[in-house]
């Protein structure tokens, strides 16, 4: 169990491209998310660089939200995004996968391979049925997905209903109600899960690392 959950404070994992800049609305969605996620209490993990995984950090960060950032230093060399609380670096890009396997919840956002590699590793480890993590998917690119494993590839019903479907333009607090929903289901707690303190509002995100 990670050192969050021990802690009583589950960790949800989001995953999203570093290319998306500050700009695009998907940014400003992502910021969005990320303060619903760390407003229901949850600490927020991401690959800790630019990008999706920024604009999460960052709207976790501006209602005093933990961020976790599993980085890859040996593989690109780049530091962490600003808004990282903790940095947990992973030697490689499987290492990392293993890091993510290991949070409460897991949540595809915008992205491109590295993304659709995360969601497939999630995905299979789903299938398989081992301890995985849920895993929500929210966007059109992910019900794109979603058809055609159905159409295109050798599953069953049950390999598709492991992963939750949200639709595009679903709001953030959606996304974070229905994050305390699956964390709840994860954790046996019969309803969703609710976290007793929650962080406080206003607070101001570090302008530097």
């Amino acid at each position: 169990m990670n050192a969050s959950a021990k802690a009583g404070v589950p960790i949800v994992g989001v995953y999203g491209s570093a290319r998306l800049p500050e700009t695009n609305e998907h940014y400003q969605y992502a910021v969005e998310v990320g303060r619903a996620l760390a407003s229901e209490g949850f600490t927020v993990a991401t690959g800790g660089y630019a990008g999706v995984m920024e604009a999460v950090s960052k709207g976790a960060r501006e209602v005093g939200g933990e961020v976790i950032g599993y980085t890859v230093t040996s593989w690109d060399g780049l530091p962490a995004n600003r808004y990282v609380t903790e940095q947990r670096d992973s030697t490689d890009l499987f290492d990392r996968l293993r890091k993510f396997s290991e949070v409460d919840l897991l949540i595809a956002l915008d992205g491109g391979l590295g993304t659709l590699a995360e969601v497939a590793v999630s995905w299979n480890l789903l299938q398989v049925g081992s301890d995985a993590r849920p895993l929500l998917l929210v966007g059109e690119q992910w019900q794109a997905l979603h058809n055609f494993v159905r159409e295109k590839l050798i599953v069953g019903e049950a390999d598709l209903n492991v992963v939750r479907l949200l639709p595009e333009g679903s709001t953030s607090s959606l996304v974070a109600a229905t994050a305390c929903e699956l964390v709840g289901q994860r954790l046996g707690l019969g309803g969703p899960w609710e976290s007793q303190q929650r962080p406080t509002t206003g607070a101001t995100a570090p302008t530097s690392r």
